[in-house]
């Protein structure tokens, strides 16, 4: 059974470095949960959540959806280590109200134009810099976190289905520079990858660039199937960290 009573969170930090797998198991601690419990919530076997939490397997999106929905956990925390774990509100439901947003931090980012399906074989040539956009829109980001002041952070607009039901076409989401040098180490989250003429958005969960010299890019629709992309062919990558824009459906 669990606890009515939402325990808090001391010994825990829930930072955006943890991954997916640690995300779970702050989450069942920090509502008093037994593995057994959380796996009778989720409709799986206890070594499963083992399993999940020690980052051997990762989560479905039905389970991840039933954390969101069950325990009031944010979904851009759970999915992707971005902002606040919490979803609460004083005033009841599951919005939390920060402030006024003339009283809100903020961040001005540049939004690409092109869309995260699409090419951009024209928009850059052989030397690949980002002065070479098509063009660079600005979005104005509220409560940002402290990743997403690092240079080379932008906006991008999601176009097709293939990460449904999570990220749906039309979305706009910010993504995080990671450096040339540090692709080899990205693993389990969502990323944009700007590989030879392609600009597309797609999960990562291993990475096998160190051994194999291939990154493999997961589509969260069973539909879409995954992409292997040489690591030699990716001109720039973006770690997904929010939800910025989505249609109400």
């Amino acid at each position: 059974m669990i606890p009515a009573e939402k325990k808090k969170i001391s010994a825990i930090t829930p930072l955006p470095s943890l991954t997916i797998g640690e995300r779970l198991k702050v989450v069942r601690q920090s509502r008093g949960m037994t593995q057994q419990e959380m796996a009778d919530l989720l409709g799986v076997s206890r070594p499963l959540i083992t399993q999940l939490e020690g980052g051997r397997h990762q989560p479905s999106n039905e389970a991840l959806e039933t954390i969101v929905d069950k325990l009031g956990i944010s979904r851009n925390w759970l999915w992707f280590g971005s902002g606040p774990m919490e979803e609460f509100s004083p005033v009841g439901g599951n919005v939390k109200v920060l402030a006024s947003l003339d009283e809100g931090d903020y961040l001005d980012i540049q939004f690409v134009a092109c869309k995260v399906r699409g090419s951009f074989l024209d928009l850059m040539d052989d030397g690949g810099g980002l002065n070479q956009f098509e063009s660079l829109d600005i979005v104005r980001i509220y409560d940002p976190t402290p990743d997403m002041r690092k240079p080379g952070t932008l906006g991008f607009e999601i176009d097709g289905d293939s990460m449904e039901p999570q990220l749906r076409s039309g979305m706009r989401v910010v993504g995080v520079r990671v450096g040339l040098a540090d692709v080899k180490y990205a693993t389990s989250g969502v990323y944009v990858v700007a590989f030879g003429n392609q600009l597309t958005i797609k999960r990562v969960k291993s990475n096998d660039i160190l051994e194999r010299g291939i990154l493999v890019l997961h589509a969260d629709n069973p539909n879409a199937g995954s992409l292997p992309v040489a690591g030699e062919d990716i001109r720039y990558m973006w770690r997904v960290v929010r939800i910025f824009h989505a249609d109400v459906i």
